[in-house]
Order: C-alpha cells, then sequence, then structure tokens
C-alpha cells in the first residue's frame, strides 16, 4: 500500500513538470471530501443540491434551463444530510426528493408542496443513513451498518429488512425489478431481496466507493472510490467472475461519474477536468483471442475536456459535475455544472465528432463566475489542440451570451445609419454646387438638419411626442441600433398611459430586441431601474401571449432571469430584517404610548384634586318674613346639605302623623271621662227620685252636668 502510494505521488509530480514544461495550466486541486451531494432527476429538468447553511443543511432545487432556484428546505435541528435522490414523475404527481439523515430517519420531500410530505424512522435506529433510492413506489435506504430497509411510501412502513453485516457501507443500487441489490463499502456485494442471501462479491476497492451506478441494462456495474485514480468496471452477470471488467486510469482521484445508454463512462478528476470513455461498459465478452485480462486494466481516457479563464489562460475554471444529456435531441453531448453552490452554471457541450468519438484533448476558455454578468466576454470563446467549433456548444444560462449576442448585432447593423445621420444626409454637398451661393446654401441647410436633428432627439426625450409617434422612432431605434435615440425613447417611463400604448403597438419582431436592449441597460447602470422597469414590465405583459409562443425563449431570457434571481438572493433575508424591525418598532411604540397615556392620567388626576372645591354653597327660596326673624346659619357643604334635606322630608312627614294621632288620642280621652262621670252619677242617684232628681238638676252654659249639687 505504502509502495503504490509513493509511485502515484512519484508520478503526480513527473506529471506536474512535464504539464509545466508544455506551458499547461496547473490546476489547483480539490480538497478530499468536497464533493457535493447532488442528483440529476430524470429529465434533467432540475438538480437537488445539499449545501451547508446558517441553521443546518439547506437542500436548493435549481432549474437547470434558467439557473433559477424553484424552492429551498432547511433541515431542522441542525440535523446532517449524508444522501439524496429523486423519485420519477407520475402522471397526477409532481417528482419528489429522497433525503438520507444523520439521525437515521429518511424524509420525502416534496418541491411543488415546498415542504416534507413524508417521513420514514425507526428502523435505522439511530445509525446514518448513507444511500436512499427511489423506486416503483418503494424507497430504500442503506445505513453505515449495513442495514438495508424497504420502505412503503403509502403507509410510511418499513415492509422489508436487509441485515448484510457490511462494515462501512457507503453506497447501494437497486435493480429496477426491486429484486437485487448492490451494497458497496471497499468491496461490493450482491444480495437476493427474496432469499436475503448475498449471490456474488468483487474485491472492490482500497477505501469507500462514493459512486455506484449501472450499466449496460444493469448486467454491469461501474464504481469510483476516495482517493483512487481508477474507475472500475464490474460484470454483474450470472455467470461472471469477481475479477474486475475494466479499469479505467486518470491523473488524478476520480470525484464524479456518470454513464451513458450506450456504455460510454465520463469522469469528473480532482484537477476541475472531464475525462471520457467511449463504449466501455458495454455487455461483451472477451474471448482468447481478444488477449488475456491484464488487457482490461489501464485504459487512458479517450477524451479530456479543460475549461479555463477567458482573460487567463493559466487559471482552471473547475467543473463540478458532468452529466451525459437525458434530453431528446441532445444525445451525445454532456451537461456540465461549474460555479458554488450559491451560483451554479449549466452549460450543455458537445464532446464527440461527426462519428460520435470523443476529441482528444479541448481546452474551452469561459468568464469566470464572478465576473459573469460585468466582465465583457472574449471575442474568441474557444481555444483547442484540435481544430473545434463553437457551433457544437450551447450555453443555455450564463448572462454574458446575452450580452454577446446584442453586441454581434450591434455590430451587424452598425453599417446601417441612424435616423440623425440620415437626417445629417438630407443636406446638398457644397462640392457639388458650382456657385458660392449654392455653398452658403448647403451650409444653411446642413446646419439647418443638424440643428433639427438635435432639436427632434430634445423633442423626443421632453416627453411630447405622442404615443403613435413614438412607436415609429422606437421601431427605428432598434432597427438601426442608435443607443442616443433608445435612451431618449426610455426617458418617457413617467409617461405610464404613453408607454403602455407605445409597447402595445410596438410590432412583435422587435419585443425580444426590446427586451434584450432593456437587459443590457439594467446591468449596465442598476440605478437606472426606476427607469427601465416600467418599460420591461409593462413589455412582458403585454406581449406574454407572444414570448410564450416563442420555442427558444428560456435560452435567450436567461441571462436577464440569472441577473434577477442574483439581486434576489438576499431579498428573503431582508425581509425577515424588515419583519423584526417592525415588530420592534411596534413595541417601542406601544410602550411609548403607553408611558404617555399613563402621564397623561396622572397629570388629570393630580389637576382634579388641586381644583376640588372646599366647600359648596346652596341657595335656597325661602319668603321674607321667615328670614327676617331667621338667625344667619353657617353654610353646610354639599354632601351634608344633601343628608339633611333627606333627613328633614322625613322629619316633616313623622309630625304630621305624630299631631294627627295626638288629636284622636285627646278625642278618645274625653269620651272616656264623660263615661266614667256618667256611670258615676248613676251609682249615686237614688232610685226613686231618678226623675225628680234629673228635672232639678241643673246644667250650666257649656251643657255639663253639675256635679257639685249631689255632694
Amino acid at each position: 500500500m505504502a509502495k503504490k502510494t509513493t509511485q502515484r505521488k512519484r508520478a503526480s509530480t513527473a506529471l506536474k513538470q512535464q504539464s509545466a514544461a508544455q506551458g499547461q495550466p496547473q490546476p489547483q486541486q480539490q480538497q478530499p471530501g468536497s464533493r457535493w451531494i447532488s442528483a440529476f432527476d430524470s429529465n434533467d429538468h432540475s438538480l437537488a443540491l445539499v449545501r451547508s447553511g446558517v441553521h443546518g443543511n439547506v437542500v436548493r432545487i435549481v432549474d437547470v434551463q434558467t439557473g433559477a432556484v424553484r424552492s429551498e428546505y432547511t433541515v431542522t435541528q441542525g440535523t446532517k444530510i449524508r444522501s439524496i435522490s429523486w423519485s420519477r414523475a407520475h402522471q397526477g404527481s409532481q417528482a419528489a426528493v429522497v433525503l438520507g439523515l444523520q439521525d437515521g430517519s429518511v424524509h420525502l420531500y416534496s418541491p411543488a408542496r415546498g415542504s416534507v410530505i413524508k417521513t420514514f424512522e425507526g428502523s435505522h435506529q439511530g445509525a446514518p443513513v448513507v444511500d436512499v433510492l427511489y423506486i416503483n413506489s418503494q424507497v430504500f435506504s442503506l445505513d453505515d451498518t449495513g442495514r438495508m430497509v424497504q420502505w412503503d411510501v403509502a403507509t410510511g412502513v418499513a415492509t422489508q429488512t436487509l441485515r448484510t453485516g457490511v462494515a462501512g457501507a457507503s453506497r447501494m443500487l437497486v435493480s429496477g425489478d426491486a429484486k437485487r441489490v448492490v451494497v458497496a463499502s471497499h468491496k461490493l456485494e450482491l444480495w437476493d431481496l427474496g432469499s436475503q442471501r448475498c449471490v456474488q462479491t468483487w474485491p472492490g476497492h482500497t477505501s469507500p466507493v462514493h459512486s455506484l451506478l449501472w450499466a449496460a441494462d444493469e448486467t454491469m456495474l461501474v464504481s469510483a472510490a476516495e482517493g483512487d485514480r481508477n474507475v472500475h468496471v464490474w460484470d454483474a452477470s450470472p455467470q461472471a467472475t469477481n475479477a474486475a471488467y475494466a479499469v479505467l486510469a486518470l491523473d488524478c482521484d476520480a470525484q464524479y461519474i456518470d454513464v451513458s445508454a450506450n456504455g460510454s463512462i465520463l469522469s469528473i478528476g480532482a484537477d476541475g477536468a472531464l475525462y471520457a470513455w467511449h463504449q466501455v461498459a458495454v455487455a461483451r465478452r472477451r474471448t482468447p483471442t481478444q488477449g488475456s485480462a491484464k488487457d482490461a486494466f489501464g485504459y487512458a481516457p479517450d477524451g479530456c475536456l479543460r475549461m479555463v479563464a477567458a482573460n487567463e489562460p493559466d487559471t482552471t475554471i473547475h467543473l463540478q459535475i458532468a452529466r451525459f444529456s437525458r434530453v431528446s435531441g441532445d444525445e451525445g453531448k454532456v451537461l456540465v455544472v461549474r460555479g458554488t453552490t450559491q451560483r451554479l452554471l449549466f452549460e450543455n457541450l458537445a464532446l464527440t465528432d461527426e462519428h460520435g468519438h470523443f476529441v482528444g484533448s479541448l481546452v474551452v476558455e469561459r468568464t469566470p463566475t464572478e465576473n459573469l454578468v460585468s466582465a465583457k466576454p472574449s471575442a474568441k470563446d474557444v481555444a483547442a489542440h484540435v481544430a473545434y467549433s463553437e457551433a457544437d456548444a450551447q450555453i443555455t444560462t450564463p448572462a454574458a451570451e446575452a450580452v454577446r449576442a446584442s453586441q454581434r448585432a450591434a455590430d451587424d447593423s452598425a453599417v446601417s445609419p441612424t435616423l440623425a445621420d440620415r437626417v445629417r444626409q438630407l443636406s446638398v454637398d457644397p462640392a457639388s454646387s458650382s456657385s458660392a451661393a449654392a455653398a452658403t446654401a448647403s451650409a444653411s441647410a446642413s446646419a439647418t438638419a443638424a440643428t433639427s436633428a438635435s432639436a427632434f432627439l430634445a423633442q423626443v426625450g421632453t416627453g411630447k411626442l405622442s404615443a403613435g409617434s413614438l412607436v415609429r422612432v422606437l421601431v427605428q431605434a432598434l432597427h438601426t441600433a442608435d443607443d442616443k435615440l433608445l435612451d431618449q425613447v426610455l426617458n418617457n417611463s413617467s409617461r405610464t398611459k404613453v408607454l403602455r400604448d407605445t409597447v402595445l403597438g410596438l410590432p412583435v419582431v422587435y419585443v425580444l430586441p426590446l427586451i434584450q436592449q432593456l437587459f443590457l441597460r439594467f446591468h449596465a447602470k442598476p440605478s437606472r431601474a426606476n427607469e427601465l422597469l416600467p418599460w420591461i414590465r409593462t413589455t412582458l405583459f403585454t406581449h406574454s401571449a407572444y414570448l410564450t409562443s416563442l420555442p427558444n425563449l428560456v435560452p435567450q431570457l436567461s441571462g436577464f432571469y440569472q441577473g434577477i434571481e442574483a439581486r434576489l438572493e438576499s431579498h428573503q433575508e431582508l425581509l425577515k430584517l424588515n419583519g423584526r424591525l417592525d415588530l420592534a418598532y411596534t413595541q417601542i411604540r406601544a410602550k411609548s404610548h403607553f408611558e404617555k397615556e399613563r402621564s397623561r392620567q396622572e397629570k388629570d388626576a393630580q389637576r382634579q384634586n388641586t381644583m376640588r372645591p372646599i366647600n359648596v354653597y346652596k341657595e335656597e327660596e325661602e319668603d321674607d318674613q321667615d328670614d327676617l326673624g331667621r338667625e344667619t346659619e353657617p353654610p353646610t357643604p354639599v354632601w351634608q346639605a344633601e343628608e339633611s334635606t333627606d333627613d328633614e322630608g322625613m322629619g316633616a312627614e313623622s309630625a304630621d302623623e305624630k299631631d294627627e294621632e295626638d288629636q284622636w288620642s285627646d278625642e278618645s280621652d274625653e269620651d272616656s271621662d264623660a263615661e266614667a262621670a256618667g256611670k258615676q252619677a248613676s251609682e249615686n242617684e237614688p232610685s226613686g227620685d231618678e226623675d225628680d232628681g234629673s228635672e232639678d238638676g241643673s246644667e250650666d252654659e257649656d251643657g255639663d252636668v253639675d256635679l257639685e249639687q249631689y255632694e
């Protein structure tokens, strides 16, 4: 093992010295473990990429055509994502992303909904899930202890568990019929799910496998390992041996691999270059006349692609991911991904000649990522050691292509005179005049024409033209690529109605050139956004039906869309900050309002206590005669006055009742006295002289009987 490492270091040193002697660029080696955790969907429409975030790992779904971010999902509680895979989109359902987490759980994430729709957990017992696959509505997950679990997507229940016992398992493959499973660590094992037994074993690599793919209709395997400069091809047919079918050699460690439908293999090296082998993973068996097994080792790449900076040919632009195109019509092309996890750039390149064989060595010049919008593109995009046509390369997203196309259109139309030049040409040439008067008239006409042209431009910019005239001026400016005249037309953005009518009357053939010119000015001077955005918004809204009918609209507007996305990357964070500031400001205002209200209430209470009267006098109406004989009484407070008033009313009522009772009691007393006197008189009078006595008896003036005479 140590001997092999020493030989590799010597070979690498010799290769670097040879490259330096030939003047080739010296790429920087990627650090170990810098491989991206990513996966393409089945149609190459989207890329799922895992990147590090502030609160944990973030899954970002990126559109391959535009480079725009479709959705993002942040794993809660800072759990690390170890593996990722796509499900196939069925009729009536959207494709989903399967995530294997460090805590042993598996999440099914829907980019369309932007949330996790299913969670599978419990069977891995906390072991990290190092690989996940979605096959026939079943989810397969593998942890680092070699335990493979099969989950039912509908119910979320584990239907089968396979304990392979492969320590340090890193990758897994499942056949299309879900009957065979390949588990890889340093070695590879093929298991039958029905009988749950190992049916075949390959020695594998000296380090953990990081890439494992099917080839030749699942009759072959292709694998690559950490720190290994060889890509291995294995025969997975039932009658095959455990020897490697082919070994593909690189000049550096293999970081990423892919297999095409015809058996071709590509690999991204640690040096950032792309290596390709033509149809090496095909199901063919050797015969004794074709040589021994040693002929399968050490296949050199049939093609190599390097990407360098346009202004600095010695600087290598690293390719992160490469994949044979699955898009119909792009067979034979390779989709390469470069840039960073924050900003991805996708590009389709044709690496084969007319016979379908890989070109030996290619060097492609591209603008670095950080200067993609601001830097001027190079006139020569491709510099190859062999003949290479720029027409074979198709850039799908960079904004530099849109800038370059507009510049080429401006160069092609430079021979066409502008409106101002045509106005100046209306003047008569003084050399053709035969007299001084004609020369004077010609000079006067030239001056008048120039003045008229300047006045016309000023009239366009000051907003004195109607919508109909402005449409003709706009068409002339776009047709002749007159930047000054176009800028004067764009100065009418404040005239909303005129702007709308102008865009509405613009012929559809000039809609896309107008959008491209607006895009160029927007990126050249972002400070003109208030002037240009009304034109962009109105044009896209008014001519949306025409734009959607264009077959190649996405590549032509991808630069503009990518520029907008680049400027809106921090929009969500700014919105969050704005929300926090609004919350804090609202609390501060509420606290200040409450303090002011409390202070006002305290001042009002203090003012009421200060202005409260000591005594309150109540004036009553009385007769003058009563006032003469009544002595002046001291004033009575209000609260005492009210109480006394109530008491007086009650007292008066009780006095009247008492007088009435006394009157009745006096009368009853008189009656009782009279009855007692009459009874006594009857007792003292003799029985025989009742009549005489009654006659002789006398009464006083009051009618009362004089009783003294009986005494």
